[in-house]
């Protein structure tokens, strides 16, 4: 029964991303992917701590999807300021679940390169959003960094989409093992 608990949560995680990277524009179904993210996470909490961190962060995403959304704030300086805020959570969800992911392949005996490589181009996507929204850049360098980011950001979720995958097969396989 864990084991299958386990596998089902793996699938949460990877479909509430599947959903944030496919659906960005509908901010109803964002706040889906984001609970599917946290339930998942949260039924993965004893595996390891950064699961239970990822859920947290995961519901401040929540909270920043809700107050931002169209029905609740028009479109203001005040909203703009606040979806620029809600990045920092987003990338800390990526992040804690990269984490979670590193600790369960050390627990495996397997090398974490890929986790470290997906978390600098995951990172590096949502702290260019950050350093470009005051503004300051001129339109070349604002050109480049938008493709830049719009590049990272796609690499970024759909390697940690599939980087989900294999750690849900690096559970099944530590899982199955044990009595």
């Amino acid at each position: 029964m864990k084991l299958l608990r386990g596998y089902y949560a793996y699938l949460a995680i990877a479909g509430g991303w599947l959903l944030r990277l496919v659906l960005q524009d509908n901010w109803m179904l964002q706040i889906v992917a984001f609970a599917l993210i946290s339930a998942g996470a949260l039924s993965l909490q004893r595996v390891s701590r950064w699961f239970m961190r990822a859920s947290i962060a995961a519901d401040v995403c929540i909270g920043f999807e809700v107050v931002c959304g169209s029905a609740v704030l028009p479109p203001s300086l005040f909203r703009m300021a606040l979806e620029y805020a809600s990045l920092v959570p987003l990338l800390l969800t990526g992040c804690m679940l990269l984490f979670a992911y590193m600790e369960q392949m050390r627990a495996g005996e397997r090398g974490t390169i890929i986790e470290w490589l997906i978390f600098v181009v995951w990172s590096a996507g949502f702290i260019l959003t950050l350093l470009m929204s005051p503004g300051w850049l001129n339109d070349y360098a604002l050109a480049l960094v938008v493709t830049a980011i719009n590049t990272l950001t796609v690499i970024g979720y759909i390697a940690l989409l599939a980087d989900t995958f294999r750690a849900q097969k690096e559970y099944i396989r530590t899982e199955g093992n044990e009595p």
